[in-house]
């Protein structure tokens, strides 16, 4: 009767006992070759469902040279699968962008993402220009070693690029005392999703066979 009673109490303890919490997947970057790839072979609205039907909320769109109607797609077929489509400026200084020509890229968007290559190359008095002049979120990603540089107010959400194996562990620290997404690298940190415990955090890039 008491062995009974006990493997009953145990059970209702565990019953009890609350879930570990999951990780929570936040966005997933498309490169510009894989948004050539699924839009020429109409494939766009099967990528955004598969990326929302992993719990993604954001999509970030490298649309480097991709013609506008091809970006105007992309925005919708993201919107219509519930996520919020994100322009990713990439490498901004090589292509001398101002501040009025990264909104113009951003335009299709439902918000800008400025990485690190912004913050190694880019005044934070021109962060702030671009603050001023652009009213949807901005999202800032950056190394760990970039924390210096992150900008005390204007960003909407800020993501740490834990893409270092060896370096994993004092990068989830850091992202902590940010309060920051963790963005894991497909090839390197990928790997470590499950023992993220409860925070959100990125893929980068979206892990398909696409070229």
């Amino acid at each position: 009767m008491l062995r009974r009673l006990a493997c009953a109490c145990g059970a209702a303890t565990l019953a009890l006992a609350p879930a570990v919490a999951a990780p929570a997947p936040n966005g997933t970057w498309l490169s510009q070759p894989q948004i050539w790839f699924y839009a020429t072979n109409g494939a766009m609205s099967g990528v955004m469902a598969q990326i929302r039907a992993e719990g993604y909320r954001v999509v970030f769109l490298d649309v480097r040279n991709v013609a506008d109607a091809v970006q105007r797609e992309v925005a919708a077929e993201a919107r219509s699968q519930g996520l919020s489509p994100v322009v990713w400026v990439q490498s901004p200084q090589y292509r001398r962008m101002g501040i009025a020509d990264l909104v113009h890229e951003a335009r299709h968007g439902d918000g800008i993402q400025v990485d690190d290559h912004f913050f190694a190359n880019y005044s934070m008095a021109a962060f702030y220009r671009l603050r001023h002049v652009y009213n949807k979120p901005i999202y800032c990603s950056i190394q760990p070693f970039q924390a210096a540089l992150v900008p005390q107010v204007g960003c909407n959400q800020l993501d740490v690029q834990c893409y270092t194996a060896q370096t994993f562990q004092s990068c989830l620290k850091l992202a902590d005392r940010l309060g920051a997404v963790v963005s894991l690298s497909t090839q390197n940190t990928l790997g470590h999703r499950p023992g993220l415990g409860p925070r959100l955090f990125n893929t980068f890039l979206w892990p398909d066979r696409t070229p």
